[in-house]
């Protein structure tokens, strides 16, 4: 298993762009990197240029971009069949970047209940939607990963639902990736891992408050993080990860939510790096 990043935490402190991020990624000894599409790697966020040259500057900083975050600019469940061709389009547009990005995978979450509109016919929304997306992803190459959202407004929001939502998208390429600090929200033992191991395609660090999801740093909230890495180790992970074409999982820091005052982002990231590799000492960069 690899320590990874997410871009978010400098554009959370900072407002820095995509390439300001990695430039920090790179300074700080990461090789493996997720894109944060919602915040200044989305197709709405770079120009053609940008979308161009992105590639090569990562190659150039020595990263791997892994993963790429990219939700729909709405919410689907709720959406108008106009403005859901709108989602469709924006998230076709994300994997086409993905594929000339050199990433296989993209991150959603399914969508939120809302008020007025019955919870089955929701639920079939999001489930058609996926599978859409999915089958536009699957002659690319490309994985589209659930992740678990722990508030009750989300459609998927436990590891029961995340197996649902599988079970209804029937996709191949509909995979997961596990947040050990969502898990810990929605008061799941590390053993619920086990549910999810075969469709575990990458992971995220994060931490939080009892109550509240804060994405502080790893090792101050009350996440398990030495237990789930223990049950992920214990499952042989990485050998699995060679379904997807990679040879071991990436596991990355998600740090900071919009409003946070962070003074100094990179001194999250290393007291988040000294915290899990104290506590699992075979986790590198």
């Amino acid at each position: 298993m690899k320590i990874g990043i997410l871009t978010g935490i400098w554009f959370i402190a900072e407002s820095a762009s995509l390439l300001a991020s990695l430039e920090r990624a790179a300074a700080l000894g990461f090789r493996y990197v997720d894109l944060h599409g919602v915040f200044h790697a989305g197709p709405m966020h770079l120009s053609e240029r940008q979308q161009r040259s992105l590639k090569a500057e990562m190659a150039a900083l020595g990263l791997t971009p892994r993963n790429y975050v990219l939700h729909p600019p709405m919410n689907v469940v709720e959406a108008s069949e106009a403005e859901l061709e709108q989602c469709y389009t924006y998230i076709t547009q994300g994997i086409d970047l993905a594929v000339q990005w050199g990433i296989n995978q993209i991150m959603f979450n399914s969508g939120q209940w809302v008020y007025g509109l019955d919870r089955s016919a929701a639920w079939e929304k999001s489930v058609r939607f996926w599978q859409r997306v999915c089958d536009y992803a699957a002659p690319r190459g490309v994985y589209i990963a659930q992740e678990t959202e722990p508030y009750v407004w989300y459609l998927v929001n436990d590891t029961t639902s995340t197996l649902r939502m599988r079970e209804d998208v029937d996709r191949d390429n509909f995979v997961t990736l596990v947040d050990f600090g969502h898990m810990a929200l929605a008061r799941e033992d590390p053993k619920y891992l086990e549910l999810l191991v075969d469709s575990i395609i990458h992971a995220h660090f994060s931490d939080h408050e009892a109550f509240r999801h804060t994405n502080q740093v790893i090792g101050t909230g009350i996440t398990r993080t030495a237990d789930y890495l223990e049950t992920l180790f214990q499952m042989n992970i990485d050998a699995r990860m060679q379904r997807f074409g990679y040879d071991e999982l990436v596991v990355s820091f998600e740090l900071g939510v919009p409003g946070d005052q962070i003074t100094n982002p990179d001194d999250w990231v290393r007291r988040s790096i000294q915290h899990v590799q104290y506590i699992a000492p075979y986790m590198t960069l």
